[in-house]
C-alpha cells in the first residue's frame, strides 16, 4: 500500500466516523425528547393516582353525610 492508498483509507474512515457521529446527535435528541414525553406521563399517572386516592376516601364520606341529613 502506498501513501494515496492510506490516506483514502484514512479519509473512508472519517467519513463513516462522521456518519456515526451525526446518527447518535439524532438518536440522543430523540430519546432527550422521549424522556420528555415519559416525564409528562408519569406526572399525569401521579396526578391521576392522587385524584383517585381522594375520591375513594372522599366520596364515601360525603355519601354518608347526605344519607345522615336525609
Amino acid at each position: 500500500m502506498d501513501s494515496k492508498d492510506i490516506y483514502a483509507l484514512l479519509v473512508k474512515h472519517d467519513e463513516r466516523l462522521k456518519n456515526i457521529y451525526s446518527v447518535l446527535n439524532r438518536v440522543e435528541k430523540h430519546l432527550e425528547k422521549l424522556n420528555g414525553k415519559v416525564e409528562n406521563h408519569e406526572k399525569s399517572i401521579a396526578k391521576m393516582q392522587v385524584l383517585g386516592t381522594v375520591a375513594v376516601v372522599s366520596l364515601p364520606i360525603i355519601i354518608n353525610i347526605i344519607m345522615r341529613l336525609i
